[in-house]
């Protein structure tokens, strides 16, 4: 077997994504104090396991903890760029095959993930709009039952996952999601339950998958915080939740936030369709994020309307009416919205007026926040100055 017939091996795709030969690979290996050769990769890439101080050197150059690899198992811990969530097929066993690859590797792959773009991104995304859910989720044979009580105490520690986000996100946080993903994802994988467990057991691996996926992204890990997404897409087609599936449209911010406005305009206009079946107040946000969209794409017209329609729904919100998730959504954040876009349209004293409204009208009640008022930059000219800080900022997040 040649090296290209073995390209499916995983070792092969970590290696080659960092520029390493069979050769390369050997000479860092034997640089370890390992007595290494080609001959030894070519076996390992043809199945033969290595042995346990080839396995620590090989977590070592590919920086991945012992933890993990311990968890995971040789050879899935290698980081192979390979995007997960996308070709598992649409029901409940490819939810589930979904979410267990994201939650046991999507950490490991740190530095090798590749960004998607366009159609690559697109294409999930309209797979769940046609795949709507919900499919039967209950599951016999598995080696625990898995009971009521025990999905409320998770549900419980979703909610406790927000506030700490409000308060403090960033890698720590991340990682415990990412903890709690997996052990939801075991639940799923490996548990019996009913339909009705199945259910929420779902819901909560989505709303966990997009936590971290928000998490990701706002530590500047973009392509982890993708696959976060797609796999709360899956979770939330599995419980037929529109609403939590509209939710995920923090791809979308995504993309604005990094450039791609094409793809954020296209993304935002899936959500703020699919949001017509949904609460009011998940429609209103669907439109305040479109309003961004527009806004980054300098298109006025489309950016004022959006916003105009997200006060417009949001005015309209009823008692009872309100997912749970999206307690933080209110009038300021409006107000908000409609500065960072005026900022993005170069009007800079609207951006002002704006902003500065958003920034007293929130105070304390967010320290971050899930959509942050600002953030303190080096933009320069292009920024306003926050009253009473001294400090120039510019407008991010949601």
């Amino acid at each position: 077997m040649d090296e290209t017939e073995a390209s499916r091996h995983p070792l092969v795709e970590a290696r080659r994504l960092r520029g390493w030969s069979q050769d390369g690979l050997a000479t860092l290996l034997h640089a370890r104090g390992l007595g290494t050769s080609k001959t030894t990769v070519r076996r390992w890439e043809r199945g033969v396991v290595p042995d346990g101080a080839a396995r620590a050197a090989l977590r070592d150059l590919f920086g991945v903890h012992s933890e993990t690899a311990g968890r995971v198992g040789w050879p899935h811990w290698l980081p192979t760029g390979r995007v997960m969530a996308v070709t598992d097929s649409w029901n409940h066993r490819g939810t589930i095959s979904a979410l267990s690859d994201v939650a046991e590797v999507v950490l490991v792959d740190r530095r090798g993930f590749v960004v998607l773009t366009g159609a690559e991104l697109l294409l999930p995304v309209y797979a769940w709009r046609v795949n709507s859910g919900a499919w039967n989720a209950y599951q016999d044979g598995g080696r625990r039952q898995v009971s009521t009580a025990l999905v409320e105490e998770v549900e419980r520690l979703v909610s406790i996952r927000r506030k700490m986000d409000d308060e403090h996100g960033g890698g720590p946080l991340l990682e415990m999601l990412h903890s709690d993903l997996r052990f939801v994802a075991d639940l799923l994988k490996n548990g019996t339950y009913t339909d009705h467990v199945g259910r929420r057991l779902h819901a909560v691996a989505g709303e966990l998958a997009r936590l971290a996926g928000w998490t990701a992204f706002d530590s500047g890990r973009h392509a982890a915080a993708q696959q976060y997404y797609l796999a709360a897409l899956r979770a939330a087609a599995a419980t037929g939740d529109r609403a939590l599936g509209v939710n995920v449209g923090f791809i979308g911010l995504q993309a604005y936030s990094t450039g791609r406005t094409s793809d954020a305009i296209q993304l935002m206009d899936v959500a703020v369709a699919e949001a017509k079946a949904a609460p009011t107040v998940v429609q209103a946000i669907s439109w305040a994020r479109a309003g961004r969209a527009y806004a980054r794409a300098g298109n006025a017209q489309a950016a004022h309307k959006a916003l105009n329609d997200a006060s417009r729904q949001l005015a309209r919100t009823t008692d009872g009416d309100t997912p749970s998730w999206a307690y933080w959504f209110d009038e300021t954040r409006i107000t908000k919205q409609v500065g960072a876009a005026l900022f993005d349209l170069e009007d800079y004293a609207g951006a002002t007026r704006e902003l500065t409204t958003a920034v007293q009208a929130t105070g304390a009640a967010y320290p971050r926040g899930p959509c942050q008022v600002a953030r303190t930059t080096r933009y320069g000219a292009a920024s306003y100055r926050q009253p009473g800080s001294g400090m120039r900022v510019r407008p991010t997040g949601c």
